[in-house]
């Protein structure tokens, strides 16, 4: 359906005022000179209105076209765009138009296949032409910058993951080499994994053959699905930034998670004695622990009550 204009009677009520937000004037019915009013109104209305014709693509020529000046986001920084003319264009196709932004420049770029892939080419959209016969209308020119300014996020966040393994593979860093920091330490001290980052195991070991973890098993997730008396697990020596989760999956049998000689757990400010355990009373207990030194298991993250075994 056509938008509709207010009534002709809701219009000419606007006769001498002005609009509350922008404040612009509405020429009163009759008054002479009637063009000083009108400049007002125009003045107003072009000057809050300006920024909508930054990188605004108009027809300068039967198959050219320009580009207005602008400004853009880019992470940090803001691009200034100087803008262009005379752009050529294919006769007799539809001509995609848009700023493709890389290394902090903003480049005009013209195809016939289309707009890039965000998550491939970072650019704005600005405009479609369709040609033919050698020129066009300028009703053939449709905005797209609100495609931009409109941007889904998983588009947002799929552009930066490209950006994220352009740079790693551009400098070419080893695993280890992304692992540590500028001061020489460890970054995966310095961080814990959310649960659903980690790998997830089912164990069903019991207490004659324990399932005895290693620091090479960090970010683990341990449940005890198909366990048919209670789960045991013996953590490996503390050593800062190791970390492992333990989810009660089962029913009717416990988890019951061990420190290593001299170690402790430590569970709502409750540490075990040296050596000591933990274990779940009910289904769907989780716990959640990392290593802060070389000595202390600490829940960061505890649902369901736990026995901790304190001497």
């Amino acid at each position: 359906m056509t938008e509709l204009y207010p009534t002709d009677t809701e219009l000419n009520a606007l006769s001498g005022t002005s609009d509350s937000g922008q404040e612009v004037l509405f020429p009163t019915t009759g008054e002479s000179p009637y063009y000083t009013s009108f400049y007002k109104m125009l003045y107003r209305f072009l000057d809050a209105a300006r920024r909508a014709g930054d990188l605004r693509v108009y027809k300068d020529g039967d198959l050219t076209f320009g580009v207005r000046a602008g400004k853009l986001a880019n992470g940090d920084n803001t691009i200034a765009y100087a803008g262009a003319t005379a752009q050529a264009l294919t006769n007799n196709q539809t001509n995609y138009i848009y700023l493709a932004v890389a290394a902090g420049v903003a480049t005009l770029t013209v195809n016939t296949t289309g707009f890039p892939n965000p998550s491939a080419t970072p650019h704005i959209p600005l405009a479609t032409i369709v040609t033919s016969a050698g020129t066009y209308l300028h009703t053939a020119i449709t905005d797209y910058r609100g495609q931009a300014l409109y941007r889904t996020l998983n588009a947002l966040t799929a552009a930066l993951a490209n950006e994220a393994a352009t740079f790693f593979g551009a400098t070419d860093l080893s695993g280890a080499e992304a692992e540590t920091l500028s001061d020489g330490s460890d970054a995966d001290t310095l961080h814990t994994h959310h649960l659903l980052s980690m790998t997830v195991e089912q164990s069903t070991a019991g207490v004659g053959a324990p399932n005895v973890l290693t620091a090479a098993e960090t970010g683990k997730a341990l449940t005890n699905e198909g366990s048919t008396a209670t789960n045991y697990h013996t953590l490996p020596a503390a050593a800062a930034g190791l970390q492992f989760a333990f989810i009660r999956s089962d029913a009717s049998d416990q988890i019951r998670i061990t420190a290593a000689a001299g170690d402790v757990i430590v569970i709502n400010a409750a540490a075990t004695k040296a050596a000591g355990y933990v274990e779940s009373t009910a289904q769907w207990d989780v716990l959640h622990l990392v290593a802060v030194d070389d000595v202390s298991w600490v829940a960061v993250s505890v649902s369901g009550t736990w026995t901790v075994e304190t001497s």
